[in-house]
């Protein structure tokens, strides 16, 4: 789910241009700076041509007038303007710099206006310079003093970042998870298997709203799987997305828009794995549900944390809230303070270590538009200071969405970027050390290479060199426990393949035991047709369905 582009920027902007409109407007007997009638009488027909959008005789008489006082200050400053409104943002560059060279007091937020030029040209340098000497003046309006020491701030740290550059060398996910439309990464299991994503299309509904789905894409040897719509019976064309699921692979929690049960315009619900499929949903209530929106749920890894976005209609921002899971159920949920501007915090991931925070904001220092932050909890339960994940991971357009790999190694991030599929397209990248959580081995990991005979729970011989590997580890690690998971295909009879399914898995656990792995470290475990990793349409996913799964804990 998407929230609104640029929150900061557009107030900042309204701001300045405000006070410069009411800086340069002409008032009736105003004593301009020029002793030169013939510039005055010329500048005055720029500025008629402007009102009625003439820019072009506009330009020809204000350079006709500065040509008959080069330091005539209104008619550098008009000229500025005139290159704003063609989209000339070098001559408004050089002229709002001339301006303020002929003399910087009479005009002087025009420094305002030729920071925000800099910052578009990405010359932040200069965008530093001009704010500094605009933020050392003296009686100057608090509101105005505020946004320049905020847009100060951000240049500053972007001179910063520009020339300190993080490793970023992202990977498009591809036609098999990206489209025309906008893709907001949801999760990354911590197993690493499937990869949860909204789909924002470019189709509309008959509500003339664009069309939201949720997909998830299966993740066979670092390679994503065609896409595949969450099977959701009880979803009928109602509005959801931003899903996560819990650890264990359980409990589905996502945002309902617009749903009749609702108590706001959107709402978290928690639907339950049962039988082979999702669960009619349930609201989570009005302790964590308010009449505005909240969204974007995630919980940690023992499922006993939400986090969550909610949108104020006092502030008309959004911030992040967490609940906890006590006493059978979800507690008063409260802000996180130290991580809450007063712009826009969305987006939130925990990372399975359950000390790291993923967010992105605008109400931060970053690039422009939404960055990505980190922030980590210490012992005592406390979030330190947010860091922004740096350039060029962030840039001056919008980063929405950020997730994880349990072993902290992988980044996905939903951006905007040259050579993408349009829209908001979901990458994958190699997460640097400074950035990167406490590393947790994945729960749970497919044994590509277990092979039984047809229709049978007899291991091949072929299998054995794989069920040595996992005894070894074990052996290694001998506090850790495992859970050994069988799975078939859709063929056959329902309860045969359940039957099946925990023969095979049984048949895993004693090749373990035959290799002094002791069996109260071990359990087995059939789902039958259940959970398959990829729709069984083809007989190259149902060969992809027959597996056997390990999980360690």
């Amino acid at each position: 789910m998407k929230g609104n582009s640029h929150v900061s920027s557009v107030v900042v902007t309204a701001v300045v241009l405000v006070a410069l409109a009411l800086s340069s407007g002409v008032a009736a007997g105003q004593t301009y700076h020029t002793s030169s009638k013939k510039a005055v009488r010329l500048y005055k027909k720029a500025t008629n041509k402007i009102q009625k959008k003439d820019y072009e005789n506009a330009l020809r008489f204000v350079d006709r007038s500065i040509d008959c006082d080069g330091k005539f200050i209104e008619a550098l400053q008009r000229k500025a303007n005139i290159g704003i409104a063609v989209g000339d943002d070098d001559m408004a560059v050089e002229y709002f710099e001339k301006s303020l060279a002929a003399d910087s007091m009479v005009f002087p937020l025009n420094a305002i206006k030729l920071s925000d030029l800099y910052d578009k040209k990405g010359e932040y340098s200069e965008a530093v310079r001009v704010l500094t000497w605009y933020c050392s003046l003296k009686n100057v309006k608090d509101d105005q003093m505020r946004v320049a020491r905020r847009l100060l701030e951000n240049a500053v740290f972007r001179e910063s970042a520009v020339k300190n550059p993080v490793d970023f060398q992202p990977v498009n996910l591809g036609e098999n998870v990206n489209t025309d439309g906008d893709e907001y990464v949801n999760q990354i299991l911590p197993d690493g298997s499937k990869l949860y994503f909204t789909r924002r299309s470019t189709e509309k509904d008959a509500d003339g709203f664009r069309i939201e789905d949720v997909y998830y894409s299966t993740i066979i040897d670092n390679q994503c799987l065609p896409s595949v719509a969450m099977n959701l019976n009880w979803n009928n064309k109602k509005r959801m997305g931003a899903v996560n699921i819990s650890p264990d692979q359980k409990k589905m929690y996502f945002v309902g828009i617009d749903w009749l049960d609702s108590n706001g315009r959107g709402d978290v619900y928690v639907s339950e794995y049962e039988g082979g499929t999702w669960g009619k949903p349930q609201n989570l209530g009005k302790v964590v549900n308010t009449p505005t929106v909240e969204s974007q749920p995630c919980v940690d890894a023992d499922g006993k944390r939400l986090y969550f976005t909610r949108y104020s209609r006092v502030n008309e921002t959004t911030d992040l809230y967490v609940s906890d899971w006590f006493d059978g159920k979800w507690n008063n949920p409260r802000a996180i303070n130290n991580v809450n501007t007063k712009g826009n915090e969305m987006s939130p991931f925990i990372h399975p270590d359950g000390k790291t925070l993923y967010f992105v904001s605008d109400g931060l220092p970053g690039m422009g538009g939404y960055d990505v932050f980190m922030c980590k909890r210490n012992d005592k339960g406390e979030w330190g200071q947010p860091v922004n994940l740096g350039y060029p991971l962030n840039t001056p357009d919008d980063e929405i969405s950020f997730a994880v790999s349990a072993d902290g190694k992988t980044g996905y991030i939903s951006s905007v970027r040259e050579g993408g599929f349009g829209g908001f397209d979901i990458y994958s990248f190699e997460l640097g050390q400074d950035n990167s959580p406490e590393k947790v081995e994945p729960q749970r990991f497919v044994l590509h290479d277990i092979k039984f005979r047809l229709n049978s729970a007899v291991l091949d011989s072929s299998s054995f060199s794989v069920i040595d590997s996992v005894a070894s580890y074990l052996l290694a690690n001998p506090m850790v426990k495992v859970e050994i998971l069988g799975f078939t295909d859709n063929s056959g009879d329902e309860q045969h393949n359940a039957e099946l399914s925990l023969q095979r898995a049984n048949s895993v656990k004693d090749a373990l035991a035959s290799r002094e792995i002791s069996g109260d470290r071990m359990s087995a475990t059939g789902y039958g047709e259940n959970r398959p990793l990829v729709p069984n349409d083809t007989e190259e996913h149902k060969a992809l369905n027959r597996r056997v799964e390990i999980r360690y804990y």
